[in-house]
């Protein structure tokens, strides 16, 4: 009797095969198989938003052997991924295969056991995934399609403005507004130094507010400074509990992984998923982890147990709690039966299977073993303390903390941070042995990173777990925005497009408008809504708004209009921005009329200081030039950046990647750098 299972991953059923044997044939689909058209809409708005779906393009070849597969085939399993994406997946595989009779089965967990038992217990597809997936993907299709060409017909073809990307680039558009708008300020902090017994240890004055006026700080310096000895006035110590850190989900090892090593959303997927699929560990292959996209933080019982077991057996009872400890709340987010990202096997300690992993995978691998096990772990007890030292009539602040027991720390291996404070009695008088004053600077709002703008993405409910990395790396592959050290920052791109789309559609890219809507596609997959009334519901509103743009079409690119200052050469008109695909130009405001443009870059010609530093391409790839070539003929390899040369002083430096690694270099001196102090911003 054949028996098949089709997965989506060519990974995955390497992984399966070798678990199973021959018992099964395993064949993967390689993602999706069907979707809507690239060339038009394919969308019947007025036939109940009726899809249009359709053989993806180079997937004929796929198809036609899932058919040959499928034909005498008895039993057909469809293991794509537990959730809504793997959901649709497996719908459109039983259409085209024409099968009724093929089950589903969901791999929360690629190991023996787990597999087995899913495949003993299969179930119907869940029409309520894949009906919430059909209305996200026709969702943002009507978006992206209907203010896409609105974007082309103010800045240019081929933008993109997406239903979710765009709420993400508002965040990061606004946040760069607050930065800019924001006004530092100065104040002063003062710091005491004490000692006693030989050891020095620092207290900073209380103050209700800060110190902004200079004048009044080094009146209180000069009084402090008089006295040689400070009196304990209060002493307070207070036991507290630091309870362990929940296991990770989706959201929170992007931030994690993004935080500790600079990882991308989309690279710590790509990790996690090689390690849900399976590796090849000695002479068997399992998979490392349980599935990657979750936004539970739940533990099976089974799990638990096992970790309260193999806690006691390597730490001790000590590190025990007396009930197990519990994370997952109540939440109108949370998805499905999940569980949290967890190892599936606690044998599989991360230092002895290290050999069998590339750097980044055990990196990831190690950060999801240490956070579950150490979820179990017991709480750790630090010992707070406080004084307040008076010094004529100032009160100084000092603050420590001692460890009393490491608890979930020493599973994590992380040192809780200690802050000495010498045993101190009240009335006991404290040595003073210097008075300091830092000057500091309010600071702006924070730019977000990937690890921050996830968590407030989460924080507002818009996205899902799938959907953080895809956001992320649209934006990035749109030139939206662009990285600075790990900070996301708008392009001018990203500026326009923010520029002319949230105005104009308040609702649309509204924060909680979008939230809402994963809420209603929550509610479909929970079978508590149906999916074509909610696209009804939504396209309503939507074409309202579409219908206003479209009559504002003429204010909209006059408001957009970017002038520069002086006029047409040709024929006295005014000069303005424009944008294609190869950037940012100066162009005639007469157009089509009068044809006049210029090449415009950000850094000016070091050369002729007339033209600016713009990307061409030449026989051997990209490079710089000089805008006013021919007459001037500076060129430049890599990314010019507005620094000088260590060496020679030359205004500009190029950065330069090749084999992963960065150089920079002077096309002055001709010397090359592997470090500069300081890059452009």
């Amino acid at each position: 009797m054949k028996k098949v299972i089709i997965v989506e991953s060519p990974t995955k059923a390497k992984t399966l095969s070798k678990i199973l044997g021959n018992e099964f044939k395993v064949i993967a689909s390689k993602g999706h198989i069907v979707d809507l058209p690239e060339e038009r809409f394919g969308v019947d708005i007025k036939n109940d938003f009726k899809p249009h779906f359709q053989i993806i393009k180079g997937k004929k070849k796929i198809v036609e052997y899932l058919k040959k597969e499928a034909e005498d085939a008895e039993i057909i399993l469809l293991g794509s991924d537990p959730d809504r994406e793997g959901e649709a997946i497996a719908y459109h595989i039983s259409r085209i295969l024409k099968r009724n009779d093929s089950k589903r089965v969901l791999f929360y967990e690629i190991t023996k056991e787990k597999v087995k038992e899913a495949i003993q217990n299969p179930t119907e597809i869940d029409m309520n995934k894949v009906n919430s997936q059909f209305a996200r993907r026709i969702l943002d299709r009507i978006v992206g399609y209907s203010t896409s060409p609105l974007l082309w017909k103010v800045v240019k073809k081929g933008l993109s403005a997406g239903r979710v990307q765009t709420v993400a680039l508002r965040l990061i558009v606004e946040r760069e507004k607050e930065r800019e708008n924001f006004v530092p300020e100065k104040y002063y902090e003062i710091e005491v130094i004490f000692e006693k017994n030989g050891k020095k240890f620092l207290g900073k004055l209380k103050s209700e507010e800060r110190l902004k006026d200079k004048e009044v700080v080094e009146n209180i310096v000069k009084v402090i400074k008089g006295k040689d000895k400070g009196i304990v006035k209060e002493k307070e110590e207070k036991e507290i509990k630091v309870f362990p850190y929940p296991p990770l989900k989706t959201s929170t090892l992007q931030q994690e992984c993004s935080k500790r090593f600079g990882f991308s959303a989309d690279k710590t997927m790509r990790i996690a998923q090689s390690l849900y699929e399976g590796k090849e560990i000695g002479e068997r292959v399992t998979g490392l982890i349980t599935y990657m996209r979750t936004d539970s933080l739940r533990l099976s019982e089974e799990f638990i147990k096992r970790t309260r077991k193999f806690i006691k057996e390597n730490f001790g009872e000590d590190y025990i709690p007396e009930i197990p400890n519990i994370f997952e709340k109540e939440s109108k987010f949370v998805q499905g039966a999940h569980e949290a990202i967890r190892p599936t096997n606690l044998e599989l300690k991360p230092e002895n299977i290290k050999d069998y992993l590339n750097p980044d995978e055990y990196k990831v691998y190690e950060l999801i073993y240490r956070r579950a096990i150490s979820s179990q772990a017991e709480s750790a007890k630090i010992l707070k303390k406080k004084i307040d030292i008076l010094i004529d009539e100032y009160l100084i602040e000092v603050q420590g903390q001692n460890v009393l027991f490491d608890g979930f720390y020493k599973l994590i291996l992380e040192k809780p941070k200690e802050i000495y404070i010498p045993e101190i009695k009240e009335g006991e008088e404290i040595k003073i042995l210097e008075v300091n004053v830092i000057e500091k600077e309010t600071e702006p709002p924070p730019r977000y990173t990937e690890a921050s703008l996830i968590k407030k993405l989460e924080e507002l409910g818009i996205g899902r777990p799938s959907t953080y990395a895809p956001i992320l790396k649209t934006l990035f592959d749109r030139k939206y925005v662009k990285r600075e050290k790990k900070a996301l920052v708008p392009t001018e791109l990203g500026k326009k497009t923010f520029n002319i789309l949230v105005p104009e559609f308040k609702d649309i890219f509204d924060y909680e408008f979008t939230a809402k809507m994963e809420e209603e596609l929550d509610k479909i997959e929970e079978g508590k809504k149906e999916w074509i009334e909610f696209l009804k519901e939504f396209y309503k509103k939507f074409e309202s708004e579409i219908e206003e743009f479209k009559s504002n079409i003429k204010e909209i690119k006059e408001r957009e209009k970017e002038k520069i200052g002086r006029n047409c050469p040709i024929c006295n008109r005014e000069l303005i921005f424009k944008y294609s695909k190869y950037g940012k130009f100066i162009s005639c405001s007469g157009y089509p009329e009068c044809k006049y443009k210029e090449k415009y870059g950000d850094i000016e010609c070091p050369l002729c200081k007339k033209g600016f530093l713009v990307k061409r391409k030449g026989e051997k790839g990209e490079f710089y030039g000089c805008s006013n070539y021919p007459d001037c003929k500076f060129t430049i390899i890599g990314e010019p950046l507005k620094i000088n040369c260590p060496e020679c002083f030359f205004e500009i430096i190029s950065k330069i990647k090749k084999n992963k690694k960065i150089f920079y270099f002077c096309p002055n001196c001709k010397k090359y750098f592997k470090k500069i102090k300081k890059e452009a911003k």
